[in-house]
């Protein structure tokens, strides 16, 4: 079956392109941060209030910037 010679090449779509949402991965990251930073606090003091104001930090801040970021 021969192709329309009407349709340009530029016309025709083009397949999309799978992305990494790098976002999404820095999030994860900070997050791993965070687990390990408050094991560590936990581990030196024995304080799990202190260990709590660490994971509520990462986690304001990775909520920050996940909300600020939809478009």
């Amino acid at each position: 079956m021969p192709f329309p010679l009407s349709v340009k090449a530029g016309v025709l779509p083009r397949p999309e392109r799978r992305m990494i949402d790098w976002i999404d991965f820095w999030a994860l990251t900070l997050g791993a941060i965070a687990l390990s930073l408050a094991a560590l606090v936990y581990f030196a003091d024995r304080d799990p209030v202190a260990v709590s104001f660490v994971l509520v930090a990462f986690a304001a801040i990775i909520g920050i910037v996940l909300r600020e970021s939809v478009q």
